[in-house]
């Protein structure tokens, strides 16, 4: 079980960590402070409630600010901070991060490393980009 990514034409598979792995790439792209940001996301997996509550706390109060760090990335936000169980990104917000995805590529497996048809970077480009064109949404389940 994991995660299917489409546009109208194309689709591909992730792992629940090859997704994770790819929105943290995204968030590199913006800028490192929100990159090692993201990466904290992890952190709260051995911690207990009250700890956990407080990590979010903190955690939400810091993404706000580089929320208004980065206004421009606002499609960027809504990609990384939705579930990864089910989301949605319009073909405006799909647009904006193409902007910002166009000009990367990079080698790293982000799908199903067994797979012969295991998802990369390009392959995710390609979604996006699928979207601006067809004006149509990015979704995952």
């Amino acid at each position: 079980m994991g995660v299917t990514l489409n546009s109208k034409n194309f689709e591909c598979d992730f792992g629940y960590g090859g997704f994770n792995r790819l929105r943290t790439t995204i968030a590199e792209l913006v800028g490192s402070d929100l990159g090692e940001h993201y990466k904290k996301l992890d952190e709260p997996m051995l911690m207990d409630d009250e700890e956990r509550a407080m990590f979010y706390h903190k955690y939400d109060l810091e993404t706000q600010k580089l929320t208004k760090k980065y206004p421009k990335a606002s499609a960027v936000f809504s990609f990384l901070y939705q579930s990864d169980c089910e989301g949605k990104l319009a073909c405006k917000d799909c647009k904006q991060l193409y902007d910002l995805i166009k000009d990367y590529d990079n080698d790293s497996l982000y799908g199903y490393c067994g797979r012969p048809d295991c998802a990369k970077f390009r392959d995710f480009k390609q979604i996006v980009k699928d979207c601006v064109e067809t004006k149509t949404s990015m979704e995952w389940s």
